[in-house]
């Protein structure tokens, strides 16, 4: 059984995501793969659209989704089994197409931030054509804009 996961909403520092590191998220080193954090990251991303109340269901229900175009990442410290975390998700462009994420991924202990993500996305329809983006998501987002 998966982890239980901690959310909550705070417009002023971005949306809040707590999380418990599972061991099967580690690698041979003891620590967290380099890969895995795209997990963390999307983990916080669907929290931050359920909690807005436009989480995956109403994108698939409206036939789009949103589909990630560009990622940068950067590792500042290691993450370890069983290290509480908390991700704080802001948007930093919200265009007609697209939405850009900054996501901060942070240690509770000893409360350092240990690994940031830059992130592009696109709305698109499920023949891969770029759509625009639901109004009222936009409007929700925007109090999340950074």
């Amino acid at each position: 059984m998966a982890p239980v996961a901690e959310v909550e909403l705070r417009a002023a520092s971005g949306h809040r995501f707590a999380y418990r590191v599972p061991l099967y998220e580690i690698d041979m080193g003891q620590a967290v793969y380099h890969g895995n954090y795209f997990h963390f990251f999307e983990l916080a991303r669907e929290a931050l659209l359920r909690d807005l109340g436009f989480g995956y269901p109403e994108l698939v229900a409206r036939q789009m989704h949103l589909a990630v175009v560009e990622a940068h990442l950067r590792y500042r410290q290691p993450v370890r089994y069983d290290d509480q975390i908390e991700i704080y998700t802001t948007v930093t462009a919200l265009k007609s197409r697209s939405i850009h994420f900054h996501q901060q991924l942070f240690r509770c202990t000893p409360g350092t931030l240990a690994t940031e993500l830059r992130l592009a996305t696109v709305s698109i329809n499920f023949e891969g054509k770029p759509v625009p983006l639901p109004a009222e998501l936009k409007e929700r987002l925007a109090s999340f804009q950074a």
